[in-house]
């Protein structure tokens, strides 16, 4: 087994674009984990691709190459049955039954792939990266769609894992439980133009972090001093400039000396002819000086700014009493229909706008082939902000197929569910560049006040799901909806966007309902619960 893996020159640049995505990365990836951050889109995935060898470098190498390696590599999205489900299914020694028991994973579970919720999936499919005792292993996203006790048994596996790992994630507290180095992607500014580059940071991403912050607080100052010093030779030079010019027009006054006084009219031209030379050394000089000031300003690399705005909206909230409602009762798990049969396996507690749904009794709603999920009465109204929480399998989604259910077609409605549909991404682009000019300007806006790039993503042909994910926003914002129903929306997305993600909900006019796992998240988008 490896010891380490070498990134060495590592650029990649896609088919028809102007630039690299990211050029000149050098890394050394030992045994343990190695946290792979940045925004969404920089190329986190890219680079996990090509270190799993599913991807060639259009430049550099990594060595000993993946195709000597035992390699497993955990995609974001849980829409597909794992490759190896079936191996992991009939695979019954100690070793795989400890992994089963550490992740939660019921043994019918590989059987029902299709109808477990987002964080059952992610279980199955952690477990199934892990069966193998892989030499190089890449998680991307391993907690989305996870709650807490999800993350927690996924950190525990993490940590009896002996290879190289490399965890793309934005997930703070998993970082920091399981990861000793951190490779962080970031957008720097130098010499007029931005550029995105790789830098190694020792600890979880808490340290990182701090580490980073010292560095561009650092880097901050010396571009203030660096152009103090420039604007002050630019300042002399004016000076000397002026000099220059009172000496040119002292040298063209020497016509009032008596034309016979040749003693003293050659003094004036001997004066004049030293003063020009002292004059014009000196305004070279300081030419050199401060070009070599603004040279010096230029190579000072800073974070490149993010967009810190609002998003402004012209909606106007629906003048309904209610925009969606669901009679109490118990609703079967998947399709969210009501039914005599049905047995609650888990229960939704209504505390203001704060829901929670949780576990109840044991799994024999299960056997009986209809568990389901007590509900009260629920209603959203026109201004409403509702968080929903709770464990993996509690029946949130069925909750919000319910509510989704109850609303009138006349009623404009934006909803992103968590697992996005098979071409979303093609359909998407495609709606984006068949909008008219305004429009179009107010999408790539609104994603830049969600801290993306605009122009890297008309650029690109394989967009980011987080960049999906804001611009399935973005572009229903156009429709003017009155009720915005999202489910797990900070899956894919950087701590960054979730922060400009919930600024702009908490100020969103209309009625909201968020299903999350980030409480923090629904503090700030809905209110909190307290």
């Amino acid at each position: 087994m490896a010891t380490t893996l070498d990134l060495h020159d590592i650029s990649y640049i896609h088919e028809g674009a102007p630039e690299a995505l990211f050029d000149v990365v050098d890394a050394t990836l030992p045994q343990g984990w190695t946290a792979l951050l940045g925004d969404n889109g920089c190329g986190k995935t890219t680079l996990a691709r090509i270190v799993c060898g599913a991807l060639t470098p259009t430049h550099g190498a990594v060595n000993p190459s993946p195709s000597t390696l035992v390699v497993a590599y955990c995609e974001q999205e849980c829409a597909h049955e794992p490759a190896n489900l079936d191996a992991l299914r009939d695979d019954w020694s100690p070793e795989v039954i400890a992994l089963r028991d550490t992740l939660g994973i019921g043994d019918d579970w590989p059987y029902r792939f299709a109808t477990l919720s987002g964080g059952e999936r992610k279980r199955l499919q952690v477990a199934c990266a892990l069966h193998g005792t892989p030499d190089l292993l890449v998680l991307d996203e391993p907690t989305n769609h996870v709650d807490a006790d999800t993350r927690g048994a996924v950190a525990e596996a993490m940590r009896a894992y002996r290879g190289i790992g490399v965890l793309v994630s934005h997930d703070v507290e998993l970082i920091d439980a399981t990861c000793t180095q951190c490779l962080m992607f970031t957008r720097r500014h130098m010499g007029g133009r931005n550029r995105t580059v790789l830098e190694r940071y020792a600890g979880g991403y808490t340290k990182a972090r701090r580490t980073h912050e010292l560095r561009r607080a650092e880097a901050v100052g010396e571009l203030k001093a660096a152009q103090g010093r420039r604007r002050a030779l630019e300042s002399a030079r004016d000076v000397r400039r002026a000099m220059m010019d009172a000496a040119s027009a002292r040298k063209h006054g020497g016509h009032l000396i008596d034309r016979h006084d040749h003693d003293a009219r050659n003094t004036h031209k001997w004066n004049e002819k030293q003063a020009d030379k002292a004059s014009a050394a000196a305004y070279r000089a300081l030419g050199s000086r401060l070009e070599a000031a603004r040279r010096e300003a230029a190579s000072i690399e800073t974070d490149a700014k993010r967009y810190d705005g609002e998003i402004l909206l012209d909606i106007t909230p629906s003048s309904r009493r209610e925009l969606a409602h669901v009679p109490a009762g118990i609703l079967r798990f998947g399709d969210a229909a009501g039914g005599a049969g049905c047995v609650a396996v888990s229960e939704l507690t209504v505390d203001g706008m704060r829901w929670h749904a949780r576990k109840v009794g044991d799994a024999d709603g299960a056997a009986q082939g209809c568990p389901g999920i007590r509900v009260p009465r629920l209603g959203v109204g026109p201004r409403d902000h509702i968080g929903v929480d709770g464990a993996n399998g509690t029946g949130k989604s069925t909750i919000v197929r319910a509510l989704l259910g109850s609303v009138d077609d006349t009623v404009p409605t934006l909803y992103i569910g968590q697992l996005p549909q098979a071409g979303a991404d093609a359909r998407l682009l495609a709606r984006l560049h068949r909008l008219d000019d305004a429009d179009k300007a107010r999408v790539l806006s609104m994603v830049a006040q969600l801290n993306d790039d605009p122009d890297r993503l008309m650029r690109g042909r394989d967009p980011s799901p987080g960049q999906l994910q804001k611009l399935a926003l973005c572009i229903g914002l156009l429709d003017g909806p009155q009720l915005i129903v999202l489910d797990e929306p900070t899956n894919h997305l950087d701590l960054h966007s979730k922060q400009a993600l919930a600024r702009f909900l908490r100020g969103y006019p209309g009625a909201l309902v968020v299903v999350s796992h980030e409480r923090w998240f629904l503090d700030e988008a809905c209110g909190s619960a307290e």
